[in-house]
């Protein structure tokens, strides 16, 4: 039997956010997380929230960017620019909808998929990505 998983809404300051994207925000940056279940969360966000809605806030001083500011803070060639984004092991269908804390992330680079890994970010073994790490959190 295959587990689906769970894609709930989520959203950065009212704006929509990739999921993997959470990973780009430090937890003592976030004010507050409200978590939307059931008819809650389609009624307020219609059936893209089928699977719950997350909507965090963040502190008023933290200064988030999108990818094109990655792109800028870390120097990406022009080049670079025009491959896929993976964040944290996990493929970015839609890239607006990237946001980080740029202080949150560890380092870019450009990587092919491990063909051995559980999940495929793509068919052609060659295709080379740009990948998005994510400092590590410290355990709680």
């Amino acid at each position: 039997m295959m587990v689906k998983s769970l894609q709930p809404y989520i959203q950065l300051n009212g704006q929509q956010i990739a999921q993997p994207s959470v990973a780009l925000i430090a937890p003592e940056n976030i004010e507050s997380i409200k978590v939307l279940k059931d008819e809650h969360a389609t009624n307020t966000f219609g059936d893209k929230a089928k699977d719950g809605a997350i909507l965090i806030k963040s502190k008023p001083t933290v200064k988030l960017d999108n990818l094109q500011g990655i792109y800028t803070r870390f120097r990406i060639p022009a080049d670079q620019q025009i491959l896929r984004v993976v964040i944290n092991n996990q493929l970015i269908k839609d890239t607006s909808l990237i946001l980080a804390n740029l202080d949150q992330v560890e380092k870019v680079e450009v990587v092919k998929q491990d063909a051995t890994a559980p999940v495929r970010w793509s068919l052609n073994d060659e295709e080379t990505f740009l990948h998005i790490i994510p400092k590590p959190q410290p355990k709680q």
